[in-house]
């Protein structure tokens, strides 16, 4: 029993490191991750900038078209004024001349609000394009700097996983998964020294007959209150006074 018990302890050992190297891993993919998605927010927001420009100024050249249209109107209008012979023919000119000024306040006051907020969109495309570009230039640096890292870290998991699969072929089975699951579920302490009559991995009082058997290596016990595997070793005497 206490050669499996050491080779239990052996697999967590290793497991341990393996998720060390994992975690380190995914933090490090996880920089180049984070600079990635700003990169993308960056863009679609210029994008949409971009575009809500665009409509807005068309739509701006648009309204000055008219309006200037419309000022030619009102002059024509106001100089057929002077022919006209009829009251009926001045009122009816009259309307059209009023009509076309409410239509060139409406025009003015749209291109009014459209100016308002020109200047603050055309700052915020330009601040976002710098933003983007000096956002690749650290992304292609970041990618770059890591990629050693990376290789070395993936090297470093494929030589633990063969280690791990040597040390996992000669444990049971059933033990094997049940040291898995207590591994995924007790933050990687699946094997825990029991110690003073105490579980080590949880701090718990184990019943004095169990803590006996447990010091005899005659099988596999596990900690009543945190299920993880227990183990003894037997202190060094004290010296003699």
């Amino acid at each position: 029993m206490r050669e499996e018990i050491n080779r239990l302890m052996d697999l967590q050992v290793i497991d341990r490191q393996l998720q060390e190297l994992e975690q380190s891993l995914t933090s490090i993919a996880g920089r180049v991750d984070q600079l990635r998605d700003e990169n993308q927010n960056n863009q679609a927001q210029l994008d949409r900038l971009t575009e809500q420009d665009k409509e807005i100024t068309a739509a701006r050249k648009k309204a000055e078209r008219e309006l200037a249209e419309g000022e030619v109107r009102i002059r024509n209008k106001r100089m057929r004024l002077t022919l006209v012979r009829n009251d009926k023919e001045l009122q009816a000119l009259t309307h059209e001349i009023e009509s076309s000024k409410e239509t060139n306040q409406r025009l003015e006051s749209e291109l009014l609000t459209s100016m308002e907020g020109a200047d603050a969109r055309t700052a915020r495309i330009k601040e976002l394009t710098e933003a983007i570009a000096k956002g690749r230039t650290d992304q292609a640096a970041a990618e770059k700097e890591i990629a050693a890292e990376v290789e070395e870290l993936k090297s470093n998991i494929g030589k633990h996983r063969k280690s791990r699969e040597k040390v996992a072929e000669n444990v049971d089975a059933s033990l094997l998964a049940r040291y898995q699951m207590i591994f995924s579920r007790r933050a990687g302490v699946a094997v825990a020294l029991a110690t003073g009559g105490t579980c080590q991995g949880c701090r718990m009082r184990l019943p004095p007959q169990l803590y006996n058997e447990i010091q005899k290596h005659r099988q596999i016990h596990f900690c009543p209150n945190c299920q993880r595997v227990l183990y003894y070793k037997e202190q060094a005497e004290k010296p003699s006074s």
